[in-house]
């Protein structure tokens, strides 16, 4: 059993504080690997600050760095910065290959400054999360590959237990076939838990959103002592529009199918989300189709191009920025000008993922609809 901790949220009476995923995913602290947690939570509405949140990290240097005390990241001369293809600047470790995104662009930033600011963030969250290992206050993870032998994780357990008792989570890519399912306890303050893929590693913004939420649902009430069965983050209705729709593509470029909405009175907190059910003929030769909100963007799946005939639901998440009195809501596709689709259960909730519904059971007919949306293109 793990340690109790007071400030754990409905640690001692055994219950659930509520289903608020933002606030729980400041339970977790990720060790590096690369940045892709660190936009999980981002896309689930929770920017903690973490030492490894957005860095790439080695797990032998990890390790050092444990065992060390990360005594020497950030020492004079450790830190310096690098430009990434992307044209990003990374912040780098010379000591313990650490590296950080810093989120700067090249050519936006003085790198003297940007250098000076990275020492300062370094200390302080070093200092940080050092107080965190010793109080085993967070839930840490780590994803762990075929080239990560039980050896070299059990290394790992040790480096953070000589800290303290620290809960570590261990996250694998099951693949295709992956289904919900609750995290597992594989020992001692040592979870075990599953996500359908891993984002790419230089395109770690690129997350299956619904595995990683479910999976963090699951180990946060695991630590918490209540029943590890993942539930899904509550979406509430907003807007949902009824009917189905034709698009026709109009021009050999993108062509965008939206709706104007009212949004001074939603909330600027939260991230909501649009989705929409879309069919695909057989013969579409489109390249994409997407949900947008504005121009906005968290997280998104858009099209499965290889499903056809069949309804498959799309969607975006985003926060609605502050002052903005409409947004446009719709669908985007990039395709040769002719090219239709269908879609319908338009609508917009409150929260980072859809809600769960089944797929429309009414098949689309080309009828006056689609002839109409062929003129109109």
């Amino acid at each position: 059993m793990d340690q109790q901790d007071p400030d754990k949220p409905g640690a001692g009476n055994g219950r659930d504080p509520g289903a608020d995923i933002a606030a729980r995913l400041h339970a977790f602290r990720s060790l590096g690997g690369n940045c892709e947690f660190g936009f999980v939570q981002r896309y689930g509405g929770a920017e903690p600050s973490g030492l490894l949140r957005f860095s790439y990290t080695p797990l032998p240097d990890l390790i050092h760095a444990l065992d060390t005390d990360f005594a020497e990241l950030g020492a004079p001369g450790d830190l310096h910065l690098a430009e990434a293809a992307s044209g990003t600047y990374y912040c780098a470790s010379r000591r313990y290959g650490i590296w950080s995104n810093t989120a700067r662009t090249v050519g936006d930033v003085d790198p003297a400054a940007l250098l000076e600011r990275e020492y300062g963030r370094v200390a302080h969250l070093k200092r940080r999360m050092l107080d965190e290992l010793g109080a085993g206050s967070k839930i840490l993870v780590r994803k762990v590959g075929p080239e990560d032998s039980e050896a070299d994780l059990g290394q790992l357990l040790r480096a953070i237990r000589r800290h303290g008792p620290s809960t570590l989570l261990r996250v694998a890519a099951a693949g295709p076939d992956w289904a919900p399912g609750p995290v597992r306890r594989v020992g001692d303050g040592v979870f075990q838990g599953s996500v359908r893929r891993f984002a790419p590693q230089e395109e770690a913004w690129d997350v299956d959103l619904e595995p990683w939420l479910l999976l963090s649902d699951s180990a946060e009430r695991l630590w918490r002592g209540l029943s590890p069965e993942p539930m899904r983050p509550p979406a509430r209705p907003v807007r949902a529009f009824s009917g189905t729709r034709a698009h026709a593509a109009r021009g050999d470029g993108i062509s965008s199918f939206r709706q104007d909405c009212d949004a001074r009175a939603l909330p600027r907190g939260p991230i909501h989300t649009f989705s929409a059910w879309i069919w695909l003929p057989e013969r579409f030769a489109g390249e994409a189709v997407f949900a947008a909100i504005d121009y906005e963007r968290l997280a998104c799946a858009g099209a499965d191009l290889a499903l056809r005939g069949a309804w498959q639901r799309i969607w975006v998440s985003a926060r609605i920025p502050e002052g903005r009195e409409r947004i446009r809501i719709g669908l985007v596709a990039r395709a040769p000008r002719g090219q239709r689709f269908w879609s319908t259960g338009w609508r917009l909730d409150e929260g980072p993922l859809p809600p769960q519904e089944p797929a429309p059971a009414v098949r689309p007919r080309a009828g006056l609809g689609f002839w109409l949306a062929r003129l109109r293109g």
